[in-house]
């Protein structure tokens, strides 16, 4: 009797050992899933993000095919069309015409072409850009040569409004930066402010060292810009048509190409500026990797 009595508590200690090992098993299984479908929750997760952000870029792929597409059919016509025109006449009325005429066709002519030549290099680094195909080779380079040459090929649009532009840079100034980006900055900086300031006005461009990176300024005496300009300027979606103090055509394309390639360098641009005041567009540079 008493083994039998043995036998039987031997045989309820084991099923119990059973259904407490089937209970923990269970437990570990439950703990598995709920482990798994967190995995797979945040694995979604992440695909999703990236999914969107693909989307994203393609939308931003998009708009900028749209706009160049925009800019291509509206601002190159214009100067085409006007192009087009003065050919037209010369070769229908060549002799008709006395010399100084002809030769101020002829420099409306350079003066057309080069504007356009300009839009389309413009359009050509910005598409560049946009479609991540414009290398970006920073180094440790001194910035007042490059300013120098960006001056240099102004010189001619400057001349002829009498703008004198001066580099007020520290020849010891080094930045870490991509030559070829940085030197299209000034140019294009340049440039617009030769188109918004009047004859016999000046351009200083001066730079100061602050900490880990340097801050430079391009100050124009010119027509300045009232304040709904001003929330326009870089973006995008906002350029359009706009004309300097001689008539200048322009898109803003030149300040939006400055944007994106001084944000690739890590710094940013902002403009303070009062209409009838002239403006200063303002930009930082890194000094050190």
């Amino acid at each position: 009797m008493r083994c039998f009595i043995q036998y039987n508590e031997t045989e309820i200690k084991l099923n119990s050992m059973k259904r407490l090992s089937s209970d923990d098993y269970i437990q570990k299984l439950e703990k598995q899933n709920t482990d798994l479908k967190l995995i797979i929750k945040e694995q979604q997760q992440e695909i999703d993000k990236i999914v969107n952000g693909r989307i994203n870029d393609l939308e931003e792929v998009i708009k900028a095919r749209d706009k160049f597409y925009l800019i291509i059919a509206h601002e190159l016509r214009n100067p085409f069309n006007g192009i087009l025109g003065l050919v037209e006449l010369l070769i229908n009325d060549f002799r008709s015409y006395t010399m100084e005429e002809i030769e101020s066709f002829l420099k409306m002519l350079y003066r057309t072409s080069k504007i356009t030549y300009e839009l389309l290099i413009s359009l050509s680094e910005w598409l560049n850009v946009k479609n991540d195909k414009m290398p970006f080779k920073p180094s440790r380079i001194n910035i007042s040569p490059i300013l120098t040459e960006a001056i240099n090929s102004a010189q001619l649009n400057a001349q002829k409004k009498k703008i004198t532009i001066h580099n007020f840079i520290n020849k010891d100034i080094v930045a870490y930066i991509d030559k070829h980006m940085i030197a299209s900055v000034f140019r294009n900086l340049i440039n617009n402010a030769i188109k918004f300031t009047d004859n016999n006005g000046t351009i200083e461009v001066t730079a100061l060292a602050k900490n880990d990176f340097i801050e430079i300024v391009v100050k124009d005496n010119g027509i300045g810009l009232h304040e709904d300009a001003l929330r326009k300027l870089f973006k995008q979606e906002a350029l359009h048509s706009t004309y300097g103090t001689e008539q200048e055509p322009g898109t803003g394309f030149g300040l939006l190409l400055c944007k994106e390639f001084i944000e690739i360098e890590g710094g940013k641009i902002w403009v303070e500026s009062n209409l009838g005041q002239g403006s200063e567009f303002k930009f930082t540079l890194p000094c050190h990797k």
